[in-house]
C-alpha cells in the first residue's frame, strides 16, 4: 500500500507508527529533549514564576552535594551570594537577598544554605551565627557578614562586592543545569523522532539515515533506522501470490519484528538461507544482517542469530 505524492499517513501507517515509536529502544535519547524542556525549572527557587526574570537562576538551593558546581563554579562568571539559613527561624533577610538578585538578573546569585540539612557548608565557612552571608568569587569567599541588615546596607555591601570582582570573572552565563541540557538539545535526533510519532515513516527514515551517516559511531541510531525501516516496508507491501519464497520470507520476517518477535524474525531469514542459494541467498543474508541491528551488538538473540546464520552458510 504505497503513498502516492505528499499525502498525510493513513490511519493504519499512524498506528503502525506509534507501534515502532514505543518499541524502538533509543537507549534514552529521547530524554534529551525532555531534559532540554525541563532545565528551566530546575535553577528556580521554590515558588519562581516560569519566565521570570529568576528563571536565569539568580537564585538557587545548594547543600553539599551540588556546592561545587553551584557555588565554586558558578563563582567564575558571577559573584555567588550564600545565605546561610535554618527553616526553624526564617529572617527578613532571605527576602531582602532574593529581591535584589532579581533586580541584579544574573549578575549575581543568591544561593541558600539551609544549615540544618547542610550543617558541612557552615563549618566549611566558619559561620558562628545564622543569618550569615558569604559573596564567593572565583572559588573563594571574598566579603561576608552576619545578622539581619536593613536593605540599603545590604545593596552597598553588594555593590561593593561587584566593585571588586569587576573585570575579573567571566560574566552571566548559562546555569549548569542549562549549560548540560543544552549539550543534551538534539534537533535533528527531535526532528526524526518528531516524524515518527506522526507516522510519516518516510521522512523519519530519510533523517535517521542521515543521523546514521553524520554519527557513524551511534549505533542506537542504527537501531532505530533498521526498526522504522522494517516498519516502512510493512506499510508500504501488499501480499502477492506470485512475490516467490524469498520475497515472502523478507515480508514474513519484517512482520515478525515490527511485531517484537525478534527470534522469529531471524529464524525465517536463517531457515530461508539454507534453502537457498545465488542472489536470493546473499539478499536473504543482507537482509538478515540489517535486521540484527536493530538490536545491540551483544544482545543474545543477536549473537545466536549469528551463530545460527554461520552454520546456514557453511
Amino acid at each position: 500500500m504505497s503513498r502516492p505524492g505528499n499525502r498525510p499517513p493513513s490511519a493504519a501507517e499512524q498506528k503502525l507508527a506509534a507501534s515502532l515509536a514505543g518499541a524502538v529502544d533509543l537507549s534514552g535519547l529521547k530524554s534529551r529533549a525532555e531534559a532540554q524542556r525541563g532545565a528551566s525549572s530546575q535553577g528556580r527557587a521554590p515558588g519562581q514564576a516560569e519566565g521570570s526574570a529568576a528563571s536565569v537562576a539568580t537564585r538557587i538551593q545548594v547543600d553539599e552535594s551540588t556546592f561545587e558546581q553551584e557555588v565554586l563554579v558558578r563563582s567564575t562568571q558571577v559573584p555567588v551570594i550564600i545565605e546561610l539559613v535554618s527553616q526553624r527561624a526564617p529572617t527578613a533577610l532571605t527576602g531582602i537577598l532574593a529581591a535584589l538578585a532579581d533586580e541584579a538578573n544574573g549578575t549575581w546569585v543568591h544561593a541558600t544554605v539551609d544549615v540544618d540539612v547542610a550543617p558541612g557548608i557552615a563549618q566549611a565557612l566558619q559561620a558562628r551565627a545564622v543569618p550569615s552571608v558569604f559573596a564567593i568569587a572565583g572559588g573563594r569567599p571574598i566579603a561576608d557578614f552576619e545578622g539581619e541588615q536593613p536593605e540599603e546596607a545590604v545593596r552597598q555591601w553588594l555593590e561593593a562586592v561587584l566593585r571588586a570582582t569587576e573585570g575579573k570573572l567571566s560574566g552571566p552565563g548559562p546555569s549548569p543545569e542549562d549549560a548540560d541540557a543544552e549539550e543534551k538539545a538534539d534537533p535533528e535526533l527531535d526532528a526524526a523522532e518528531e516524524a515518527l510519532s506522526e507516522g510519516d515513516l518516510a521522512t523519519a527514515e530519510q533523517r535517521f539515515a542521515a543521523l546514521v551517516e553524520a554519527r557513524p559511531g551511534e549505533h542506537s541510531l542504527v537501531e532505530a533506522l533498521r526498526y522504522v525501516q522494517a516498519g516502512r516496508r510493512v506499510a508500504d507491501e501488499t501480499d502477492n501470490a506470485d512475490d516467490g519464497p524469498v520475497l515472502a520470507a523478507k515480508r514474513s520476517a519484517d512482520l515478525m519484528l515490527v511485531s517484537g518477535e525478534y527470534d522469529s524474525a531471524f529464524s525465517v531469514l536463517t531457515d530461508a538461507i539454507k534453502v537457498n542459494f545465488g542472489d536470493d541467498r546473499q539478499a536473504l543474508r543482507t537482509r538478515l544482517l540489517e535486521l540484527l541491528e536493530t538490536l545491540p551488538a551483544d544482545d543474545p538473540r543477536v549473537l545466536a542469530a549469528r551463530r545460527d546464520l554461520a552454520s546456514a552458510l557453511y
